[in-house]
């Protein structure tokens, strides 16, 4: 059994993993399959992700460009000779601004130095300063740092900053911003992740899968979606709210979530399917002491059991805990009051088909 935060751990799994694994992932996760079949030779080549991440933002931002970059009205505050939008009287009257003809104004300009295009930026010149960007191989190295050095300089006109995390809460992605989607979506995972600069290998994997909270949510993610993309005629929920059959009405009863449902109409069938992720068991068995572990097991019962007033669907639904490993698959059915319950794994070091195909076979498809 690995430790949780062991190094050596950790290294012996990214070694197993392959980037183009880890890539398809990210794009499921995202929502953003339909660029699966792009740059499928760096996808196949890049021996890292972080190298990988950083030539598609390049390519992406380039995409943007070559269609104009979106433009934004941006708030300003500022000395102006005459008025501009909202006089700020206060400011003009201490700085006696009305003396020089000119006012403190608030107002809106249109211009390409919003806050997505000043994110990419911003990524896109700390990738370029980065050494752990780089293969080691001198041609794709030199042609990926020009890359890198000639976007930055393409973009003057959008200022850099220190990101964080709350500049991508503040981002709103309009239908009209789809080309964005993966450019944000790719700064984002990197400012998630804590690279230490010392440490060697695809610092990028083992930094995402260090941090159990991103890794969990993205995996929950990426099982969702692969879901909606494949199943026909299936309906599939994400974090469904489910409530106790407490007739008594209890005020105080908390409310449950389930991470993700599917529901066939005909014949009626209903699946629960919880994701479970811990770094100790990505390279060995998902229960300790040939047991499983009995939290995770509870969970899932108490969804199944609680909702069976709620019709035949409900009364016979059936129930999942799924876990990416990187060493064996495991399907272990069990029945449970009349609720099949399976524990299973997924391997995410197989070749992606397979990884497909398990998924597939996993819910009867």
């Amino acid at each position: 059994m690995l430790a949780v935060g062991s190094d050596s751990a950790v290294e012996e799994v990214v070694s197993e993993i392959p980037v183009k694994n880890a890539w398809y992932l990210l794009l499921y996760a995202w929502d953003l399959v339909s660029w699966k079949d792009q740059w499928k030779g760096n996808v196949e080549t890049s021996p890292h992700l972080l190298g990988l991440l950083a030539k598609i933002l390049a390519e992406t931002t380039l995409l943007l460009m070559r269609k104009q970059l979106r433009r934004g009205y941006e708030s300003h505050h500022e000395k102006v000779r005459g008025i501009r939008g909202k006089i700020d009287f206060a400011a003009s009257l201490k700085k006696r601004s009305f003396e020089k003809g000119a006012a403190h104004c608030s107002f809106y300009e249109l211009t390409v130095d919003t806050l997505k295009n000043s994110i990419i930026r911003s990524t896109i010149r700390r990738l370029s300063n980065d050494p752990r960007v780089y293969h080691h191989n001198a041609k794709l190295d030199t042609d990926l740092k020009h890359q890198l050095k000639a976007l930055d300089l393409d973009l003057e006109a959008v200022s850099t900053k220190r990101i964080e995390s709350s500049d991508f809460s503040r981002l709103q992605l309009t239908r009209n911003d789809q080309d964005y989607s993966l450019p944000i979506s790719i700064c984002y995972l990197i400012h998630r992740l804590e690279m230490p600069t010392e440490d060697k290998g695809d610092h990028a994997l083992k930094a995402l899968l260090r941090d159990e909270v991103t890794f969990q949510k993205l995996f929950e993610l990426f099982v969702c979606n692969f879901y909606r993309y494949h199943l026909t005629g299936c309906e599939v929920g994400y974090q469904k709210q489910l409530s106790w059959f407490d007739e008594l009405n209890c005020p105080f009863m908390p409310s449950m979530q389930t991470d993700i449902t599917l529901v066939w109409p005909e014949p009626p069938r209903r699946l629960v399917i919880d994701t479970k992720y811990y770094l100790k068991t990505l390279t060995s068995s998902p229960y300790g002491s040939q047991k499983f572990k009995s939290e995770n097991l509870y969970q899932l019962y108490t969804y199944l059991r609680t909702q069976e007033h709620r019709g035949d669907s409900f009364a016979n639904a059936q129930g999942m805990l799924l876990y990416p490993t990187t060493s064996h698959q495991l399907t272990e059915p069990m029945l449970v009051q009349g609720h099949k319950i399976t524990v299973a794994t997924v391997d995410l070091a197989d070749p992606w088909e397979n990884i497909e195909n398990r998924l597939l076979s996993l819910v009867g498809n």
